[in-house]
């Protein structure tokens, strides 16, 4: 698979390379990681990022790309198979389309081809084995970017989806000359304005019968706080994480964007996945998210995912 992925890239004379809007940095670490590495490997070749930005992204801006630039391109999708999490459908232009993903779903896109490692601690882990395998090497800025992405969608290395193999790539990744302590203060860093509002956050968190922790974030509470949709949804769910007494969590946000309510559902020991699939989401078996119209909705995801706490009472 990865020859003929290495052939493709050669062939191409316009390789877009894509991921899942609102991205995490693990899908900006995997887009602009894969996308510094080809550039240097093929610097004649047009090479182009393209997506939405958000406070998440201190790596690199953006390229624009007409959706006639995609006729006869080689694209990437990254961090994703779901038509749902992606910025319109311009990459169904494409002359060959190759997704690369580490999440459970099944693809809903059409696709040429799949690299798919649900081992893998994140889309970043596999960045790196498919740039390794492909014989392309990796700057240091491009190991800088897979590296954060791994180290953040693994919390650190504290997550479950944490294996020998993570480890290993992390420190090849370090070998190129990484400054750890470097991506630590880009990443962990933040004003005492979040932190107050993380501790606001926290002090308004409700729970369920069997301690599923929650909080529902309406528009009242974005404007007050001045933050964005991905810092209240995503930024703000593991505030909930670490207590002894909860083995589930959910934050509900609502996204004046679309009009819909984005559902980040976590857990620490519990496959959860199922609900999210309920709700047409998907995801990882303990980190995952749905979208759903109503706040009734989200009241019917709580009721399932405490049904599950309570099976899995000790």
């Amino acid at each position: 698979m990865n020859n003929k992925i290495k052939n493709l890239i050669k062939k191409a004379k316009k390789i877009i390379i894509l991921r899942h809007k609102d991205p995490d940095i693990d899908a900006l670490g995997s887009q602009f990681g894969f996308s510094c590495a080809l550039k240097q490997a093929y610097p004649k070749k047009t090479i182009l990022a393209v997506g939405d930005t958000n406070a998440l992204n201190t790596l690199q801006p953006l390229d624009n790309v007409s959706r006639e630039e995609y006729q006869g391109a080689l694209v990437f999708i990254f961090d994703t198979v779901s038509k749902q999490m992606l910025l319109g459908d311009d990459y169904t232009d494409a002359q060959t389309l190759v997704l690369v993903d580490h999440h459970l779903n099944e693809p809903d896109i059409r696709y040429d081809y799949y690299i798919k490692d649900v081992t893998a601690s994140s889309c970043c882990e596999i960045v790196f084995q498919l740039l390794t395998d492909m014989n392309i090497k990796i700057p240091q800025i491009a190991a800088k970017y897979l590296l954060m992405g791994i180290i953040s969608d693994t919390g650190r290395y504290l997550y479950n989806n944490v294996n020998p193999k993570t480890f290993s790539v992390s420190a090849k990744l370090m070998k190129i000359g990484v400054n750890l302590q470097e991506i630590y203060d880009v990443m962990y860093s933040e004003s005492l304005d979040m932190k107050k509002i993380k501790a606001y956050f926290f002090n308004t968190v409700q729970y369920t019968k069997n301690n599923v922790a929650y909080r529902k974030n309406d528009a009242a509470f974005l404007k007050e706080f001045m933050i964005d949709v991905h810092t209240a949804s995503r930024g703000l769910v593991n505030q909930m994480a670490g207590a002894k007494e909860v083995p589930i969590w959910a934050n509900f946000t609502f996204d004046d964007r679309i009009g819909k309510i984005l559902c980040e559902l976590r857990a620490r020991s519990i496959s959860i996945v199922e609900v999210a699939r309920k709700y047409g989401g998907g995801g990882h078996a303990q980190a995952c998210g749905c979208t759903v119209d109503t706040w009734n909705d989200t009241d019917k995801v709580l009721a399932d995912l405490d049904m599950i706490a309570e099976a899995n009472r000790g």
